[in-house]
């Protein structure tokens, strides 16, 4: 069913809500009564429609919610969305059921179960890695790869870190990595924060630069075939299945990674010390006044035209290629 653009908002419109931190409703033009509940800071959406009081059917997905409240004295059905990164997606799946319930007198269950069966899809792989951090998985578990078989499984999945806040990725008692990968083809890195090229006390920091291309089946991997190595090598250690959870991996999702990608070039390190370009805290309260007012921030720094560095071990190995 095609959305009236009378009764729904255009994608600008929508936007001005998404972008504006305050919760607001908007009500839908129509009999019976149904709005939209649009909260940006808890990235969920919801369509609200008077409820009946006959039960509340169930709703198997893992990023939509079917319940009953009670809002100004009016009980609603309402179904919400945990959007993530696929707002409008998740607007044009209310919508639709707002027009089965609005223009076609659909029950809100018929309306719901109707719509599921149209964005399950869309629904199941909300919360699928991004392209971005796709990208950064590989490089990270291909350091991984390499850095078990310099050592163990065990230490090097200890040592991986990086789905912390405010952790580098790699810890080793030989010093820290902080491993960037892109598939552009100069070494350009996004570092995400003023803390993230801090070194830790007595203990020397690493950038770790890893370039990707894609590539055919028969000469690159898939992310999910990494996973897959990673558990080979690590003997299924349930450690490294934590550390997978925890940094996004999810196996539901394994088959929406098809693209495989290959080594551009032989990885490198680069040493961080005083000479480095790195944009950290010290280095903005030398240069600037007022420094504790700058919060935070983050930059895209292109070291291909630094001299590399020969890194600790088990970095070194990585980076013999």
């Amino acid at each position: 069913m095609s959305a009236d653009p009378k009764r729904h908002l255009s994608r600008s419109a929508l936007d001005e809500y998404l972008y504006n931190p305050s919760p607001a409703v908007v009500t839908i033009p129509g009999v019976p009564n149904c709005r939209l509940v649009v909260d940006p800071e808890r990235r969920r959406i919801a369509l609200q429609s008077p409820y009946d009081g006959l039960p509340v059917p169930a709703l198997d997905l893992e990023y939509a919610e079917l319940k009953a409240v009670s809002t100004g004295g009016t009980q609603w059905y309402e179904l919400s969305i945990q959007y993530a990164r696929h707002p409008h997606e998740s607007y044009l799946f209310l919508s639709d059921i707002a027009d089965l319930i609005q223009q076609e007198g659909c029950s809100f269950e018929e309306a719901t179960m109707s719509a599921v069966a149209t964005f399950e899809q869309i629904l199941a792989h909300s919360r699928s890695l991004s392209r971005e951090r796709q990208i950064g998985l590989f490089g990270e578990l291909i350091f991984l790869l390499s850095c078990i078989q310099a050592t163990t499984a065990g230490e090097s999945i200890a040592a991986w870190k990086g789905y912390a806040p405010h952790e580098h990725d790699f810890v080793f008692p030989t010093g820290a990595f902080e491993v960037k990968t892109t598939t552009t083809e100069t070494r350009r890195h996004r570092i995400s924060s003023l803390d993230q090229l801090s070194p830790l006390p007595d203990s020397p920091l690493w950038l770790v630069s890893i370039q990707l291309t894609s590539a055919s089946p028969a000469t690159g991997r898939t992310l999910a075939q990494v996973v897959e190595e990673a558990r080979r090598l690590a003997d299924d250690d349930p450690e490294l299945d934590k550390s997978l959870a925890r940094a996004g991996w999810r196996d539901r999702d394994s088959a929406t990674y098809r693209t495989p990608y290959r080594l551009r070039s032989t990885p490198v390190a680069y040493a961080i010390r005083g000479d480095f370009p790195a944009l950290t805290r010290p280095a903005i309260a030398r240069g600037c006044r007022n420094p504790e007012l700058i919060v935070d921030a983050s930059y895209i720094v292109d070291v291909t035209g630094l001299t590399a560095n020969e890194p600790p071990s088990p970095a070194n190995l990585f980076t013999r290629g």
